[in-house]
């Protein structure tokens, strides 16, 4: 059995927040190829998702009783194959195949072995069966001539939902969208040559180059940060300011970085300690959780801080995505005098890049444009020494509140600050009716609670009429 099926429990190929890329989906192909090549597929379960399954296929085409019999009940995985990022099963018998991409968050999870994680672990390991967020879950009968002769299943999980499922008919390779793809840096690396002249064909940076599919299938963003790091060229470079060094460096580390990754079957551990990997997800963090990390380990009094283990290198288990990226007892990824080098991040091609300035410098007469944040103009004559936007002179909105229609006339005002910090003008205060005479209320600015019945203001007024009549005539 593989090195990678150790542990008893679930194992799987799973991704952080970065996107799986070329050696993180032949790992998971090559798990296919290696437990379930000469299976029979007894049954399907699948779940509906109208993102994940794509292509005009639903979960139905995968499991329905009728389509299923035509499609994958029944039929015999005979191999496993990919390029770039996706992957597809190849079955016995008429009918498509299923081809798979995992998006962000894609995994496939054998039952019954510890999955082989990526940078970040899951929060929660899949105990139960099926596992959570699987889309769908095959169960696998042994055959003559199957790798193993005991009952598996196998399921494909995706808790983001960015993965993407469909079915496509042989040959899988020429149909969109694998047919769309570029070269395959391990499969099918193109010469020097011919590297050159497709990226003749393309604009913009180089690292928006790398990430496009359509040019090398398979370079992701850690891969293509990694490319050029190890080329010294900056991620923001123009493709016609490469010189011709840097153009063959960019060839040779193409395809070297993903080659030694699915070398070590994209154990990260494993990579050399020298890579940009190893030390760009801390992102200047590692060092105060380290400390903590070893603080809590000496309390608990088990490996108090040991060289090589969890703790030292400042990651509880399962805990962020850094766990045990970082190679045991190198703090600082080391520039070629032995001094420690500077990482830093930008954006570039609309993803967060990793780049060393000491090592990987702009071409002359080229220089990175940063985006300005765009806020409230200036007026003419402002100085740099007058107040900013949040100054007396400016304006404050008052908050909207939701109003009736007729008194939407009225929502937002704008006062300036100034006349916040005034006292507010005394309310106007209505003409109040005077009470009625004979009212035992003292207060007579007050309007009383409670108002006569008709009958006490009709004797009131009656009794007033003829206070009148007996009045002298004048």
């Amino acid at each position: 059995m593989p090195a990678f099926y150790h542990r008893p429990g679930i194992i799987g190929v799973c991704q952080s927040e970065e996107m799986p890329e070329l050696p993180e989906v032949e790992r998971a192909r090559k798990l296919i190829q290696d437990t379930c090549r000469g299976y029979k597929i007894a049954s399907v379960d699948s779940t509906p998702d109208t993102i994940v399954y794509t292509g005009g296929d639903d979960h139905e085409a995968f499991a329905c009783p009728i389509l299923s019999a035509k499609e994958m009940l029944g039929r015999t995985i005979e191999s496993c194959e990919r390029k770039g990022k996706i992957f597809w099963m190849n079955l016995s018998g008429q009918g498509r195949m299923p081809v798979m991409h995992f998006g962000m968050t894609g995994m496939v999870i054998l039952k019954g072995v510890e999955p082989a994680w990526y940078v970040r672990r899951h929060k929660e390991v899949a105990k139960a069966w099926p596992p959570r967020f699987y889309k769908f879950a095959l169960k696998l009968e042994p055959q003559e001539g199957s790798v193993s002769d005991e009952p598996r299943e196998l399921a494909f999980i995706d808790s983001r939902r960015l993965g993407r499922l469909r079915l496509l008919p042989a040959p899988v390779h020429e149909h969109p969208p694998i047919s769309l793809l570029g070269f395959d840096p391990v499969l099918n690396h193109p010469s020097f040559e011919e590297f050159k002249g497709l990226l003749a064909k393309k604009k913009g940076t180089v690292k928006h180059v790398l990430l496009d599919q359509s040019f090398s299938a398979g370079v992701g963003n850690w891969i293509a940060d990694e490319i050029l790091y190890q080329s010294r060229i900056h991620p923001a470079t123009p493709v016609p300011a490469l010189s011709e060094t840097q153009l063959e460096a960019l060839h040779h580390y193409t395809r070297a970085i993903p080659l030694r990754a699915v070398e070590v079957n994209a154990e990260h551990k494993q990579f050399p300690s020298d890579w940009l990997f190893r030390h760009r997800w801390g992102k200047g963090t590692r060092e105060k959780k380290s400390k903590t990390a070893k603080a809590k380990a000496a309390k608990r009094g088990n490996g108090k801080g040991q060289e090589g283990s969890e703790e030292e290198e400042g990651i509880d288990k399962g805990q962020g995505e850094e766990e045990g990226a970082q190679p045991t007892g190198k703090r600082v990824l080391a520039l070629p005098d032995g001094s420690p080098a500077t990482i830093e991040f930008i954006d570039v091609a609309g993803r967060t890049s990793a780049f060393v300035p000491q090592l990987q410098v702009m071409p002359e007469g080229f220089q990175i444009k940063i985006p300005v944040k765009r806020g409230k103009k200036h007026k003419k004559g402002d100085s740099d020494t007058e107040e900013s936007e949040l100054s007396s002179e400016a304006d404050v909105k008052v908050p909207v509140v939701a109003v009736p229609p007729k008194r939407r006339a009225v929502r937002t005002s704008k006062v300036k600050t100034e006349e916040l910090s005034e006292s507010p003008a005394s309310p106007v205060k209505r003409k109040r009716k005077a009470p009625l005479e004979g009212h035992k209320n003292k207060d007579k600015d007050k309007v009383p609670r409670r108002r006569r019945s008709g009958a006490g203001i009709a004797r009131s007024r009656v009794k007033d009429s003829s206070e009148l009549s007996d009045a002298p005539d004048e």
